[in-house]
């Protein structure tokens, strides 16, 4: 993909962040029900949608800046940590997760602890489907 095309994609992909983030939060200012997930989830969602959009004009502003993010991005050294550094977050989230289930299994939360459990067996199974579709991709 030309690297032109994919900073748009991104500049979008922000846009749509900033409108999505916005609607959430008049939604949430107009709808009277007491949601304590909804408004931060909104306001980070429009904070990372403008640092999105102001990120990607400083790297699309200057021919100079734009040559450094695309051999950055296009480095193999870089995309090997990028995949390593995804891995082990995966592994330490979920690994994480089964601890904290496990800790609150033993101390009798089970109903605080199902999410987490949900959460874990999402994982895995995403894994094994993400797997198997890149089995057969390459």
């Amino acid at each position: 993909m030309d690297f032109e095309k994919k900073m748009k994609i991104r500049q979008c992909v922000a846009i749509v962040y900033c409108v999505l983030g916005a609607i959430l939060i008049l939604g949430n200012l107009f709808i009277d029900y007491e949601n304590y997930f909804i408004l931060p989830f909104s306001i980070a969602l429009l904070i990372i949608g403008i640092l999105r959009i102001m990120q990607n004009r400083k790297i699309t502003k200057n021919e100079q800046t734009m040559h450094q993010q695309k051999v950055m991005e296009s480095d193999e050294r870089n995309i090997l940590i990028s995949e390593r550094a995804r891995s082990w977050t995966f592994i330490f989230s979920v690994v994480a997760a089964g601890f904290i289930v496990l800790v609150l299994s033993v101390l009798g939360y089970h109903e605080q602890a199902q999410p987490f459990s949900w959460f874990v067996c999402a994982m895995i199974g995403l894994y094994w489907v993400f797997y198997l579709i890149l089995k057969r991709k390459y």
